[in-house]
């Protein structure tokens, strides 16, 4: 089978698609828009380059042939990936697992308007598994991901998160032990996590302690009285400091400093009902990843200061949702099939690709490919998809796949 053949069997799924032009009004700046120019493959003549670049083309792709401008025979399959660097990246990963040799040919104005971005929602340590989970919003125009990596004897791990509402950039942390939203969803909270340097001794040096104290950014005496053990092998103990972050439609949000409030706690991170007080969770006498608080006590989320004690019954509950989980020695089988609606559009996952497709009423316009990978969950309009992909910057002892999380920045 060649490598054209290949992708052929892995784009064309039958009749679903329809030929024609995408009319959803663009939600940004009008106009073409940039994404990487690749090379998926190398047809014999001009004839087949055309129909493989056809048969891309009714599966969403935004796909071209031409000549090889070296001058040497056989003809060019192009596409136009339409979105960030790391998008490119996750699409010639994905093409060179289904057997091709993508060649990344430089950026490119795309015909279109539709554009993607991707967040990583973990860009640190993944371990050797972790658990994938989502809660969204009552009117599901936001939706808080997070994955959650597990060490031997369970013991804790930070964890990290995206999170994503529609008319904002999306927010993404890594090392953290907690993470609430708040009852309106305006706010994220967020229990950094620091911990100490394993070492070979019994003791922690007075060097790392104040390293951990200057990470932490609070007096190191502070530090010391807060610290818990995470770890029953070694010698090591980490710290929290509680973040809350205010939602800004106009700015970068995923860049911004986050407030730290002036308290080393924050193993669980929770809000009461009426989300005018934070509640902080101190850990319990034996840690565990999953381990509960054993107390809470209610801060105010602005400056910090002291509000009382409460207990779980004063606080706003969720229901997480759970996904499939990231596992070394277990692939998650990017060839299932999973579709949903959002809005006006439907968001299908199949042979490893995820499609949008918008609607005129009852006619079903055109796919549109916006990566890699199954989706799990989408926000009400579509904008945010939660997806795992296969990851390009695996490591042999990671995970093959990582949780993300795509954003429609034009349709």
């Amino acid at each position: 089978m060649t490598s054209a053949s290949i992708l052929v069997a892995a784009c064309s799924r039958g009749d679903r698609a329809r030929p024609g032009s995408d009319s959803v009004a663009a939600t940004g700046a009008a106009g073409a828009r940039t994404g990487a120019l690749v090379r998926v493959t190398l047809a014999a003549d001009s004839t087949g380059a055309a129909a493989f670049s056809d048969s891309l083309t009714r599966e969403g792709w935004d796909a071209e042939a031409a000549r090889r401008a070296t001058g040497d025979s056989g003809w060019a399959v192009r596409v136009i990936v339409p979105g960030d660097a790391e998008l490119a990246k996750l699409v010639e990963h994905a093409l060179r697992q289904s057997g091709l040799q993508p060649v990344f040919l430089g950026r490119r104005s795309s015909r279109g308007t539709f554009s993607v971005g991707v967040t990583p929602v973990n860009s640190g340590s993944h371990g050797m598994a972790a658990q994938v989970r989502w809660i969204l919003s009552d009117d599901r125009r936001a939706v808080l991901v997070v994955e959650d990596p597990r060490a031997v004897e369970n013991e804790p791990v930070p964890n990290a998160f995206v999170f994503a509402s529609e008319g904002n950039p999306p927010v993404q942390r890594d090392s953290v032990w907690d993470v609430a939203p708040s009852p309106d969803w305006r706010r994220v909270a967020y229990g950094r996590a620091y911990t100490t340097r394993a070492g070979e001794t019994d003791s922690i040096p007075p060097s790392e302690w104040h390293r951990l104290a200057g990470s932490v950014g609070l007096m190191e005496s502070t530090v010391r009285k807060s610290v818990f053990p995470t770890s029953g092998m070694v010698t090591a103990y980490g710290v929290a400091r509680p973040f809350v972050v205010n939602l800004n439609p106009a700015a970068d949000t995923s860049g911004a400093a986050a407030g730290g409030l002036p308290i080393a706690e924050g193993w669980r991170i929770a809000w009461t009902r009426d989300g005018s007080r934070l509640a902080i969770g101190a850990p319990p006498e034996v840690i565990a990843d999953d381990a509960r608080a054993s107390r809470w006590r209610l801060v105010d989320p602005v400056t910090g200061e002291a509000r009382g004690f409460t207990d779980t019954t004063a606080l706003a509950r969720h229901q997480w949702s759970q996904g499939p989980n990231l596992d070394v020695s277990t692939a998650v089988d990017m060839r299932q099939r999973r579709a949903f609606r959002a809005g006006d559009v439907d968001i299908e996952s199949e042979d490893g690709w995820i499609r949008v497709y918008g609607h005129d009423g009852a006619r079903v316009r055109a796919p549109h490919i916006v990566g890699p990978g199954i989706a799990l969950t989408a926000t009400a309009n579509g904008r945010f998809i939660v997806a795992i992909a296969p990851d390009p910057a695996t490591a042999s002892y990671e995970p093959p796949n990582a949780l993300i999380v795509y954003q429609i920045l034009q349709r």
